[in-house]
């Protein structure tokens, strides 16, 4: 988890949406909190599926510092480490099933993946968003890469049928990234910190 420092105007909705988390999850994280619509500026906040879970090794806000980079003779995009921690645990069984089903590895960097994951749910797999285009049509974007179930069902791979099992959730987003982007390097989310104009959702 990390902390949150509370500034006047938040209120727990607004900071659920923000982190891409629910209200649920903040409070059950800040058990002091007995009343969702009433905290304090300058409390401080924890915030779950953070920091603790997530370690993207060389993260910063320009991107990971890879220790591969772009192969010069093939023209694809070096794998890279798989981030330590639990949320590397999970894109490294994903990234095994995929491969086990016809995905190149050159179109799923580990520490790509890592930072949409990171910028979609902060390593949350229960994290919800209940405020934005999406949740106001029925379909919520959901889990670890935050897919709303119609891309999961489309994406998903047999036996994989979760939408919050974080594997299965990283599967689906995966394989929507390589069929929409190509791959994992090319989500606008990905290229816009490679570029230094930022993260966007993908």
């Amino acid at each position: 988890m990390s902390d949150y420092r509370i500034k006047s105007g938040d209120t727990l909705s607004s900071l659920a949406k923000r982190f891409k988390t629910d209200v649920g999850s903040l409070m059950k994280a800040n058990p002091n909190i007995k009343n969702a619509d009433l905290i304090f500026a300058g409390a401080k906040l924890k915030i779950p599926g953070s920091k603790d879970e997530f370690q993207a090794g060389g993260t910063s806000a320009k991107g990971p510092d890879l220790k591969g980079g772009t192969d010069k003779t093939s023209g694809t995009q070096a794998t890279g480490d798989v981030p330590k921690g639990q949320v590397g645990d999970w894109i490294k069984q994903a990234m095994d099933i995929l491969k086990a089903n016809g995905v190149p590895a050159d179109k799923m960097n580990p520490q790509d993946i890592a930072k949409i994951i990171q910028h979609e749910s902060s390593g949350n797999p229960n994290a919800i968003n209940l405020w934005d285009s999406n949740a106001k049509k029925g379909t919520p974007s959901i889990g670890l890469m935050q897919t709303i179930q119609p891309t999961f069902d489309s994406y998903k791979l047999p036996g994989h049928d979760n939408i919050r099992n974080p594997v299965d959730n990283i599967i689906a987003g995966v394989r929507y990234s390589i069929a929409r982007y190509g791959s994992v390097s090319n989500v606008p989310g990905i290229k816009g910190l490679s570029n230094g104009s930022g993260y966007v959702g993908y």
